[in-house]
């Protein structure tokens, strides 16, 4: 069976809501069916063969071709199957995914993996703020699963985190694993201002020192770590791209923090192999 592909026709003046376009929500449906589905697009709901050519058949495997930034709640909920994405898209990816893979061939908007249970997100380009973070009001971000960004991240990366591993390749700006509570976090570039600040518990992994870190966390100076070279084994079994991070010694200079919680977490700062 070919794959479910939706082919934006032109693009859209305003958001437009992709909620329903999950493998779970299609499951048993013709095309003929499918073509019929209303998707909010701005204030109105619209007939989804009003705005995208839709073909093939396998509802497990769906593609989004075409997409831009206006294109948000790509993959809600989602807990079965793929979605590959080829271009940009908006806020609140993977929000509420329990299972499955989702793969952007682009940037996306805040709130990447908001309320994330399990399954695997794929970032290939950028990412905005609040990466598996939490919206405002909610006690936990992400509480499983794994995501991996390629490019750079925004502001508050994993913020109020709960559970899962979040890997950047990049750059991760301000404020990176605030108030986390567990999980793990790995950044292979820089990161902004006072990383893992609030933090409970948790692993926020660094492979470059950050310039601003809190007085609140503590040297516990430089340690030999079998957890990490556990870590990285096993993320290199996921995804052969990964094998970079056998450059990197299971040894790191550890911080303890943050202190004005309860100093249970840790940021560790990797060693290069010598």
């Amino acid at each position: 069976m070919s794959a479910l592909t939706f082919t934006l026709k032109s693009t859209p003046l305003f958001t437009l809501d992709a909620t329903p376009l999950t493998p779970e929500n299609l499951a048993g449906k013709t095309l003929a069916d499918i073509k019929k589905i209303k998707i909010v697009y701005g204030r109105e709901a619209v007939r989804l063969d009003a705005l995208f050519t839709v073909k093939g058949t396998n509802t497990n495997d769906i593609r989004i071709e075409e997409s831009t930034n206006k294109l948000i709640n790509v993959g809600y909920g989602m807990g079965a199957g793929s979605i590959m994405v080829k271009g940009n898209v908006g806020d609140f990816l993977g929000q509420g995914m329990k299972n499955g893979c989702l793969t952007v061939h682009g940037n996306v908007g805040s709130w990447a993996g908001n309320a994330m249970s399990g399954g695997r997100i794929n970032i290939k380009g950028n990412a905005q703020d609040y990466v598996g973070g939490g919206l405002p009001g909610d006690t936990f971000g992400m509480t499983n699963g794994l995501i991996y960004i390629k490019g750079n991240a925004g502001d508050r990366v994993g913020d109020r985190m709960r559970r899962g591993t979040i890997l950047i390749q990049g750059k991760s700006k301000d404020y990176c694993g605030s108030r986390l509570h567990a999980g793990t976090i790995v950044v292979l570039d820089k990161v902004g201002k006072l990383p893992g600040a609030g933090m409970r518990r948790g692993s926020l992994v660094l492979a470059k020192k950050p310039l601003h870190l809190s007085a609140t966390f503590k040297s516990c100076g430089n340690l030999k770590m079998a957890f990490l070279r556990l870590l990285f084994t096993q993320l290199a079994r996921i995804e052969p791209e990964w094998a970079l991070l056998a450059k990197y010694a299971p040894e790191a200079h550890r911080f303890s923090g943050d202190l004005a919680r309860n100093g249970k977490g840790e940021i560790l700062i990797l060693q290069r192999y010598k």
